[in-house]
């Protein structure tokens, strides 16, 4: 028996839509359900940036350090910093991230140097990035890994969420399960068996969305 050979499956929108209506039963209602859906959609993959890391939503700037400068803003679709390494000689040094309060605790802020620690601010629009002490040079290079936010969903037709093929059951669970809440009639038996089918979807997609790297936890010790 052949099979296909290709992999390009994927639901633009207006297929997700569909599917989601599909299985939350019932009479179809049309009207203004692409619009609800969409603004749906969009606080959904939100609030999948709020559950974890998301992977594809991860990527690498560069920044050239100023002397003196130890405040740099990252750009406004930027949600936070994961990590962030001094490139120096072809050489790269893992800043340690400290809190913005122990940051703030640091007596000497104008003190110059190789920087050795970082804090982000997460103000409403783009984050800034604090290190310490302030770059001694302008050759640096700070080697950012920072997390993007998840692009809007703006229309219906050909265009695709912002997000991986593998998360497409959980995408139209969950909305499934945001259209039911929004629909009136609905048993709350019906509504909650949504719900858990979402959740249980969405767990193993965020499960599977992850490093394969072995992980290492070293204890850190502090003398006061």
């Amino acid at each position: 028996m052949a099979t296909s050979g290709t992999y390009n499956f994927n639901l633009d929108i207006d297929e997700v839509i569909q599917e989601a209506t599909e299985m939350i039963g019932g009479e179809q209602t049309l009207g203004h359900t692409p619009q609800s859906a969409r603004r749906s959609i969009n606080l959904m993959l939100n609030d999948w940036q709020n559950r974890g890391i998301l992977l594809w939503k991860t990527y690498t700037t560069a920044v050239t350090v100023s002397t003196s400068l130890g405040t740099y803003d990252l750009s406004s679709s930027t949600t936070d910093a994961l990590q962030i390494n001094l490139r120096r000689d072809s050489t790269d040094i893992e800043l340690q991230r400290i809190s913005f309060e122990e940051y703030l605790n640091i007596p000497n802020k104008t003190q110059t140097g190789r920087p050795t620690q970082f804090t982000v601010k997460r103000d409403l629009a783009n984050p800034k990035v604090y290190v310490w002490p302030l770059p001694d040079n302008t050759t640096d290079i700070l080697q950012i890994e920072a997390i993007r936010q998840v692009e809007d969903v703006d229309k219906s037709a050909d265009q695709n969420a912002d997000s991986p093929v593998r998360f497409l059951p959980a995408l139209t669970c969950g909305l499934s399960y945001y259209l039911a809440m929004k629909r009136s009639g609905l048993p709350m038996d019906r509504i909650a068996m949504l719900k858990a089918n979402y959740e249980e979807k969405l767990a193993r997609a965020l499960d599977e969305d992850r490093e394969r790297a072995s992980l290492l936890i070293k204890p850190r010790y502090r003398y006061v």
